[in-house]
Protein backbone atom coordinates (compact mmCIF):
# COMPACT_ATOMS: atom_id res chain seq x y z
CA UNK A 1 0.00 0.00 0.00
CA UNK A 2 1.32 3.39 -1.06
CA UNK A 3 1.40 6.20 1.53
CA UNK A 4 -0.36 9.50 0.63
CA UNK A 5 2.16 12.36 0.82
CA UNK A 6 -0.59 14.87 1.68
CA UNK A 7 -1.87 12.91 4.65
CA UNK A 8 -0.61 14.65 7.80
CA UNK A 9 -0.73 11.42 9.75
CA UNK A 10 1.81 9.86 7.49
CA UNK A 11 5.37 10.78 8.41
CA UNK A 12 7.25 12.65 5.62
CA UNK A 13 10.86 11.92 4.91
CA UNK A 14 13.32 14.77 5.55
CA UNK A 15 14.12 15.31 1.84
CA UNK A 16 10.48 15.58 0.86
CA UNK A 17 9.80 18.02 3.71
CA UNK A 18 12.60 20.34 2.54
CA UNK A 19 11.27 20.36 -1.06
CA UNK A 20 7.78 21.24 0.14
CA UNK A 21 9.12 24.13 2.20
CA UNK A 22 11.01 25.56 -0.82
CA UNK A 23 7.94 25.36 -3.07
CA UNK A 24 5.79 27.18 -0.52
CA UNK A 25 8.33 29.99 -0.19
CA UNK A 26 8.45 30.48 -4.01
CA UNK A 27 4.64 30.72 -4.17
CA UNK A 28 4.72 33.50 -1.58
CA UNK A 29 7.54 35.45 -3.37
CA UNK A 30 5.78 35.59 -6.76
CA UNK A 31 2.75 37.69 -5.60
CA UNK A 32 5.12 40.06 -3.79
CA UNK A 33 7.20 40.63 -6.97
CA UNK A 34 4.04 41.26 -8.98
CA UNK A 35 2.94 43.80 -6.39
CA UNK A 36 6.25 45.67 -6.64
CA UNK A 37 6.13 45.85 -10.47
CA UNK A 38 2.68 47.48 -10.60
CA UNK A 39 2.93 51.29 -11.03
CA UNK A 40 1.59 53.42 -8.25
CA UNK A 41 -1.85 54.84 -8.85
CA UNK A 42 -2.18 58.52 -9.87
CA UNK A 43 -3.48 61.34 -7.74
CA UNK A 44 -7.04 60.41 -8.67
CA UNK A 45 -6.44 56.73 -8.12
CA UNK A 46 -6.68 55.79 -11.86
CA UNK A 47 -3.99 53.36 -13.05
CA UNK A 48 -4.05 54.72 -16.64
CA UNK A 49 -2.54 58.16 -17.51
CA UNK A 50 -4.80 60.85 -19.01
CA UNK A 51 -4.43 61.16 -22.83
CA UNK A 52 -2.45 64.20 -24.07
CA UNK A 53 -4.08 66.52 -26.73
CA UNK A 54 -2.48 66.33 -30.19
CA UNK A 55 -0.83 69.54 -31.54
CA UNK A 56 -1.44 70.72 -35.10
CA UNK A 57 1.62 70.67 -37.42
CA UNK A 58 3.61 73.93 -37.67
CA UNK A 59 3.24 73.98 -41.44
CA UNK A 60 -0.53 74.29 -41.24
CA UNK A 61 -0.32 77.15 -38.74
CA UNK A 62 2.21 78.98 -40.93
CA UNK A 63 0.08 78.66 -44.03
CA UNK A 64 -2.95 80.21 -42.40
CA UNK A 65 -3.25 83.98 -43.19
CA UNK A 66 -2.96 86.45 -40.38
CA UNK A 67 -6.38 87.30 -38.98
CA UNK A 68 -7.65 90.71 -39.93
CA UNK A 69 -7.84 93.31 -37.23
CA UNK A 70 -11.18 93.91 -35.68
CA UNK A 71 -13.14 96.46 -37.68
CA UNK A 72 -10.82 96.19 -40.80
CA UNK A 73 -12.32 95.28 -44.15
CA UNK A 74 -10.44 92.29 -45.69
CA UNK A 75 -11.18 93.58 -49.19
CA UNK A 76 -9.68 96.99 -48.39
CA UNK A 77 -6.55 95.35 -46.97
CA UNK A 78 -6.16 93.24 -50.11
CA UNK A 79 -6.62 96.31 -52.31
CA UNK A 80 -4.00 98.27 -50.35
CA UNK A 81 -1.52 95.41 -50.72
CA UNK A 82 -2.17 95.26 -54.46
CA UNK A 83 -1.62 99.02 -54.81
CA UNK A 84 1.64 98.78 -52.88
CA UNK A 85 2.88 96.01 -55.18
CA UNK A 86 1.83 98.03 -58.21
CA UNK A 87 3.77 101.09 -57.04
CA UNK A 88 6.86 98.97 -56.43
CA UNK A 89 6.69 97.43 -59.90
CA UNK A 90 6.16 100.83 -61.54
CA UNK A 91 9.10 102.35 -59.66
CA UNK A 92 11.30 99.42 -60.64
CA UNK A 93 10.20 99.77 -64.28
CA UNK A 94 10.96 103.50 -64.33
CA UNK A 95 14.43 102.88 -62.89
CA UNK A 96 15.16 100.17 -65.45
CA UNK A 97 13.99 102.42 -68.29
CA UNK A 98 16.11 105.35 -67.09
CA UNK A 99 19.17 103.12 -66.82
CA UNK A 100 18.57 101.78 -70.32
CA UNK A 101 18.21 105.30 -71.75
CA UNK A 102 21.46 106.35 -70.09
CA UNK A 103 23.19 103.27 -71.46
CA UNK A 104 21.84 103.94 -74.96
CA UNK A 105 23.05 107.55 -74.92
CA UNK A 106 26.44 106.54 -73.56
CA UNK A 107 26.83 103.80 -76.17
CA UNK A 108 25.84 106.20 -78.96
CA UNK A 109 28.29 108.83 -77.74
CA UNK A 110 31.12 106.32 -77.46
CA UNK A 111 30.39 105.01 -80.95
CA UNK A 112 30.40 108.52 -82.43
CA UNK A 113 33.62 109.36 -80.60
CA UNK A 114 35.23 106.22 -82.01
CA UNK A 115 34.14 107.18 -85.53
CA UNK A 116 35.46 110.72 -85.07
CA UNK A 117 38.81 109.45 -83.83
CA UNK A 118 39.12 107.19 -86.86
CA UNK A 119 38.19 110.00 -89.25
CA UNK A 120 40.55 112.39 -87.47
CA UNK A 121 43.44 109.98 -87.90
CA UNK A 122 42.66 109.60 -91.60
CA UNK A 123 42.44 113.35 -92.16
CA UNK A 124 45.70 113.86 -90.27
CA UNK A 125 47.43 111.42 -92.59
CA UNK A 126 46.06 113.30 -95.63
CA UNK A 127 47.42 116.68 -94.53
CA UNK A 128 50.76 115.84 -96.13
CA UNK A 129 48.95 115.16 -99.41
CA UNK A 130 47.31 118.59 -99.21
CA UNK A 131 50.70 120.19 -98.63
CA UNK A 132 52.13 118.48 -101.71
CA UNK A 133 49.18 119.65 -103.77
CA UNK A 134 49.84 123.19 -102.54
CA UNK A 135 53.50 122.96 -103.62
CA UNK A 136 52.41 121.69 -107.03
CA UNK A 137 49.91 124.50 -107.47
CA UNK A 138 52.51 127.15 -106.59
CA UNK A 139 54.91 125.63 -109.09
CA UNK A 140 52.16 125.50 -111.74
CA UNK A 141 51.34 129.17 -111.22
CA UNK A 142 54.47 130.09 -113.21
CA UNK A 143 53.31 128.04 -116.19
CA UNK A 144 50.94 128.98 -118.98
CA UNK A 145 47.38 129.35 -117.59
CA UNK A 146 46.12 127.21 -120.47
CA UNK A 147 48.29 124.26 -119.40
CA UNK A 148 45.98 121.26 -118.95
CA UNK A 149 48.29 119.61 -116.43
CA UNK A 150 48.09 122.60 -114.07
CA UNK A 151 44.30 122.67 -114.42
CA UNK A 152 44.06 118.93 -113.60
CA UNK A 153 46.18 119.31 -110.48
CA UNK A 154 44.05 122.23 -109.37
CA UNK A 155 40.83 120.25 -109.90
CA UNK A 156 42.07 117.24 -107.91
CA UNK A 157 43.24 119.48 -105.09
CA UNK A 158 39.86 121.22 -104.94
CA UNK A 159 37.91 117.95 -104.89
CA UNK A 160 40.06 116.49 -102.13
CA UNK A 161 39.72 119.64 -100.05
CA UNK A 162 35.92 119.66 -100.46
CA UNK A 163 35.62 116.04 -99.32
CA UNK A 164 37.74 116.68 -96.24
CA UNK A 165 35.80 119.83 -95.37
CA UNK A 166 32.50 117.94 -95.54
CA UNK A 167 34.01 115.38 -93.16
CA UNK A 168 34.80 118.15 -90.64
CA UNK A 169 38.10 119.73 -91.72
CA UNK A 170 38.41 123.48 -91.04
CA UNK A 171 41.04 126.02 -92.04
CA UNK A 172 42.75 128.03 -89.30
CA UNK A 173 42.63 131.79 -89.81
CA UNK A 174 45.75 133.04 -91.50
CA UNK A 175 46.98 136.42 -92.68
CA UNK A 176 45.54 139.43 -90.89
CA UNK A 177 44.26 137.51 -87.85
CA UNK A 178 45.41 138.07 -84.29
CA UNK A 179 48.09 135.64 -83.22
CA UNK A 180 46.63 132.81 -81.11
CA UNK A 181 49.16 130.43 -79.53
CA UNK A 182 46.50 127.70 -79.50
CA UNK A 183 46.12 127.84 -83.30
CA UNK A 184 49.31 129.46 -84.57
CA UNK A 185 52.98 128.62 -84.36
CA UNK A 186 55.20 131.71 -84.69
CA UNK A 187 58.18 130.86 -86.85
CA UNK A 188 59.34 134.44 -87.59
CA UNK A 189 58.71 137.64 -85.66
CA UNK A 190 59.20 141.05 -87.22
CA UNK A 191 58.58 144.62 -86.15
CA UNK A 192 55.36 146.21 -87.32
CA UNK A 193 55.82 148.56 -90.27
CA UNK A 194 54.77 152.21 -90.31
CA UNK A 195 51.74 151.35 -92.40
CA UNK A 196 50.64 148.79 -89.86
CA UNK A 197 51.23 151.20 -86.96
CA UNK A 198 49.36 154.01 -88.74
CA UNK A 199 45.91 154.63 -87.33
CA UNK A 200 46.59 152.87 -84.04
CA UNK A 201 45.44 154.71 -80.87
CA UNK A 202 48.09 156.70 -79.00
CA UNK A 203 48.95 156.67 -75.31
CA UNK A 204 49.04 159.77 -73.06
CA UNK A 205 52.71 160.35 -73.82
CA UNK A 206 52.13 160.24 -77.59
CA UNK A 207 53.32 156.70 -78.24
CA UNK A 208 51.16 154.05 -79.90
CA UNK A 209 49.26 151.66 -77.70
CA UNK A 210 50.86 148.24 -77.64
CA UNK A 211 48.68 145.83 -79.59
CA UNK A 212 48.62 142.09 -79.85
CA UNK A 213 50.84 140.51 -82.54
CA UNK A 214 49.25 139.99 -85.92
CA UNK A 215 49.85 137.28 -88.50
CA UNK A 216 51.37 138.84 -91.62
CA UNK A 217 52.19 135.67 -93.58
CA UNK A 218 51.26 131.97 -93.48
CA UNK A 219 54.24 129.69 -94.04
CA UNK A 220 52.25 126.44 -93.69
CA UNK A 221 48.46 126.27 -93.36
CA UNK A 222 46.90 124.89 -90.21
CA UNK A 223 43.74 122.85 -89.83
CA UNK A 224 41.11 121.91 -87.26
CA UNK A 225 38.86 118.86 -87.27
CA UNK A 226 35.47 119.38 -85.59
CA UNK A 227 36.91 122.01 -83.29
CA UNK A 228 40.10 120.11 -82.41
CA UNK A 229 43.40 121.41 -83.71
CA UNK A 230 45.08 118.89 -85.99
CA UNK A 231 48.03 121.08 -86.86
CA UNK A 232 48.76 124.68 -85.91
CA UNK A 233 49.50 127.11 -88.71
CA UNK A 234 53.14 128.14 -89.10
CA UNK A 235 53.09 131.92 -89.47
CA UNK A 236 55.16 135.09 -89.53
CA UNK A 237 54.11 137.52 -86.80
CA UNK A 238 54.41 141.31 -86.70
CA UNK A 239 54.61 143.00 -83.33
Amino acid sequence: MTADPHDPTVPVPPASQEAATTAASEDVAQPAAQTEQEPPPGPTGDSEAAPQPELAPDSESDQQPAPALEGEDPLAATLAEAERSRDEYLDHLRRERAEFENYRRRATRERMDALDRGAQQLVTDLLGVLDNFGFALRAASDRDPSDQLAKGVQMVHGQLLDVLRRAGLEDIDGKGSVFDPNHHEAMIQVAASDDEALGQPLTSNGGPVEREPVVVEVLRPGYRFKGRVLRPASVKVAK
